[in-house]
């Protein structure tokens, strides 16, 4: 399946993984986790800090089936989920530059295409400014 950008989402929870993601979304009544990837923060479990999964890229969804975060955009759009609300650690950002590196060049992305959560909908969603990160991408 052909992929024309990337959606940007925060999990609104101070804590979490791509399990606990997915447990979430089918709590919603989906079949599985919505987003593509999930970026942790170490924050695995509430009160619950593991160094080693700060900044850990998960698989969500599998790539090539339509995901289940952002209206009218799932099948074309690769949604990727930072655990948090509006804050963030270092190294799930430095993580996010690498795998938007990776996608823009596997799939032809160009930064227009790349977008928070909020430019297509009422949410505030991931509560970072998605275009001021993409024009620092070259310091990550």
């Amino acid at each position: 399946m052909s992929k024309k950008g990337i959606i940007i989402h925060c999990s609104d929870s101070t804590f979490g993984s791509s399990i606990e993601v997915d447990k979430w979304h089918r709590q919603r009544g989906w079949n599985n986790v919505g987003y593509h990837f999930v970026i942790c923060n170490g924050q695995v479990e509430n009160n619950t800090y593991l160094e080693c999964m700060d900044g850990t890229i998960e698989r969500g969804r599998d790539i090539d089936k339509s995901g289940a975060h952002a209206v009218g955009l799932n099948s074309t759009h690769i949604g990727i989920c930072l655990i948090g609300v509006d804050e963030f650690t270092d190294k799930q950002f430095e993580s996010l530059a690498k795998l938007i590196k990776e996608l823009k060049t596997k799939y032809d992305i160009i930064n227009e295409n790349i977008l928070g959560h909020y430019d297509v909908s009422s949410k505030t969603c991931p509560n970072f400014k998605v275009k001021r990160f993409l024009d620092n991408l070259q310091y990550y």
